[in-house]
């Protein structure tokens, strides 16, 4: 059987890491791409002989034109549902970076291109597959911990070289001047998104956020937030992202607290135990991001082999909760989150 034809938009870390994943998997192949850097266009080109290479106007013009089966978004944040409404409509699989997009109103028009569509969605929540992240996610779904009463969700990660502009990781649509990246829901969607797991089908209802833009970071918002969250169950948690973080590394991203037991850096703890180191899986867990394992579930999905567990029903009520969390943090006081059933 012939490969997947394969359009990329971003073929930057996330989507390069996707396209060279489908390439080795074989299932799958690059044959289109939309890129704004010159230089990286220039490349493609010659890598690809014979693909279709547009700009970030082109989007429209190179997926008529190639007719892909699968498109995959890794571009800004603020473009996905567009981008995933028009490769839907356009018949083709789409696998999204995170966030799936960035307001209530973007999640439902997905949900409702998608099933209309018949096709297969996946948001690629890429930090499931991470040690010891995916690990400590999995043990509390295991009942580890027992009945957990609070998780939190934590997106630390000083990301001072993406947005100088000498920083060697500098993404410019990041700093979009009318749409510069919105950090809560680009980073902080990774606890949530454990968070969202672990909890299952128990709703958020409502949440309360306080942010700040006071670090000497050049990203021109807040870039440091806290959210308080609370379930239909009683269970309470909390979201903190900090990009602005004078620290040069990347901090924790999950710590869940049980009846039984406490899960935290990817250790155990119990009373009157020792500690106990949560072993590494060998199959959906790795070091570092799962890109590789998103592929392939990805391509697995398509070909009726799994179920799809990062579907757009996470990626709506991820996007939903933080969509209220903005709310919060512009106008006080808690806020209703619009629940996706």
């Amino acid at each position: 059987m012939a490969p997947l034809r394969a359009l990329i938009i971003g073929p930057g870390g996330a989507g390069t890491a996707v396209m060279d994943n489908m390439k080795a998997d074989g299932r799958a192949e690059p044959i289109a791409f939309i890129e704004t850097r010159p230089q990286r266009r220039e490349e493609l080109a010659a890598q690809y002989p014979g693909s279709l290479i547009g700009d970030g106007d082109a989007f429209e013009k190179v997926l008529a034109e190639s007719k892909p089966d699968i498109v995959v978004d890794a571009g800004p944040d603020y473009l996905h549902s567009e981008h995933t409404v028009a490769a839907l409509q356009a018949g083709c699989h789409v696998l999204i970076e995170k966030p799936m997009c960035t307001s209530t109103p973007e999640a439902a028009a997905i949900l409702d291109a998608e099933k209309k569509s018949g096709k297969v969605v996946m948001v690629d929540y890429t930090m499931r597959y991470s040690h010891p992240w995916g690990t400590m996610m999995a043990a509390a779904r295991a009942g580890r911990i027992g009945k957990v009463f609070y998780l939190g969700g934590f997106y630390i990660h000083d990301m001072y070289d993406w947005f100088a502009p000498d920083g060697k990781s500098r993404t410019p649509w990041r700093m979009h001047k009318d749409h510069p990246q919105n950090v809560l829901f680009g980073g902080g969607c990774h606890g949530l998104d454990l968070m969202l797991c672990i909890m299952g089908d128990d709703p958020i209802v409502e949440v309360c956020c306080y942010a700040n833009k006071m670090s000497d970071s050049e990203y021109p918002a807040e870039d440091c937030f806290e959210v308080a969250m609370q379930f239909a169950s009683g269970v309470v948690g909390k979201i903190f992202v900090s990009t602005g973080c004078n620290r040069g590394d990347f901090g924790r991203m999950l710590e869940v607290y049980g009846a039984e037991g406490t899960l935290v850096d990817g250790k155990l703890l119990r009373r009157d135990h020792e500690p106990e180191e949560l072993a590494q899986p060998t199959d959906n867990v790795q070091e570092g991001h799962g890109w590789n394992l998103t592929t392939r579930d990805f391509l697995d999905v398509i070909d009726g082999k799994k179920p799809n567990e990062m579907n757009t029903l996470f990626g709506a009520r991820n996007t939903a909760v933080f969509d209220a969390a903005m709310q919060s943090m512009r106008e006080g006081g808690a806020k209703k989150v619009q629940w996706f059933a």
